[in-house]
């Protein structure tokens, strides 16, 4: 079974532009709709288009979650959160260029104490049985500190689950200090983690050598990987771009959903690479079509770079 752990799930409100936004200019809108937002939300939307059974965890607000279980269901997603009282789960504008790159504002969110993450916690524990997978991934909330995380780790290796990460800054740095399964690191982020001059394939070379599958993401560049003791950068077509919102998300959910079906590293990247490629030609973020997928795999390029 796979698990995701969204910690801090929002609700995006998102606006399409009819040209790219411009400082004291109006700016005039083309499409204003709701989707779901959190990093960990978008894997288990994507996870249940591609027909694998999966449960989305974490915290929401009471006073939005019906707007919130509106959106889980559009998907199809099964959900099983810990409501906090008399909050409101977070809301994002996301605003998308005519050209498909997009600017999201965020508020803070969620405020949780220890009895919310107490709750969560035996969830867990009652749900996660030995090797499931478990996704966590997005930014957590006021009141769960890196030691938290830290705990949840710990609960998860004693379940004996596979543990994949996406997380930043001093979370990821706990992750990889407690030894977690998956990370997977955007360029930014590795170099926040290993400073200095040294090139990013250094510093992924690094990184490589704690954690047991590691990823480092590149943009429309691609993605780095290690197998064999060599890494190598898979490269993604060029696709009309849409919305990039959501799109290192679908990368996860496809990765995760290969990993679960015992697919080796290169099918793994293959498939996060089409699952992301199809998403970015979509609005949503989190639609995809599974149609893209065969005809976007046939022009992904692998490449050693060390």
């Amino acid at each position: 079974m796979i698990y995701t752990i969204t910690l801090n799930p929002a609700i995006d409100r998102i606006i399409r532009l009819k040209e790219n936004l411009q400082l004291e200019h109006n700016n005039k809108t083309k499409q204003k709709y709701i989707d779901l937002g959190g990093k960990a939300t978008h894997v288990s939307a994507i996870l249940t288009q591609l027909g694998t059974d999966n449960l989305a965890m974490g915290f929401y607000g009471q006073n939005n979650r019906d707007e919130l279980e509106v959106i889980f269901d559009q998907y199809n997603m099964d959900h099983d959160f810990h409501e906090i009282s008399d909050q409101s789960t977070r809301e994002s504008t996301v605003v998308i260029n005519n050209s498909g790159g997009s600017y999201m504002i965020t508020e803070e969110g969620l405020n949780v104490s220890e009895n919310d993450i107490e709750k969560l916690y035996s969830k867990i524990r009652e749900k996660v049985k030995a090797d499931d997978i478990v996704v966590i991934a997005g930014t957590p909330p006021k009141g769960f500190s890196p030691r938290n995380l830290v705990e949840l780790i710990q609960i998860l290796k004693s379940r004996q689950a596979y543990i994949a990460v996406d997380l930043s800054k001093e979370y990821l740095e706990e992750a990889i200090k407690a030894k977690v399964n998956f990370i997977k690191p955007n360029e930014h982020e590795l170099n926040e983690v290993y400073t200095g001059s040294s090139s990013v394939v250094n510093k992924f070379k690094n990184i490589s050598n704690e954690i047991e599958d590691v990823l480092c993401t590149l943009g429309e560049k691609g993605v780095l990987f290690e197998e064999g003791g060599k890494v190598y950068q898979a490269i993604p077509p060029s696709v009309e771009l849409k919305s990039d919102t959501g799109a290192g998300d679908a990368f996860v959910a496809g990765y995760i959903d290969a990993l679960s079906r015992g697919l080796d590293k290169f099918e793994r990247i293959r498939f996060g690479i089409q699952v992301s490629a199809s998403k970015v030609q979509q609005y949503s973020s989190c639609l995809i079509n599974i149609e893209d997928f065969e005809e976007i795999n046939k022009n992904i390029q692998i490449i050693e770079v060390s």
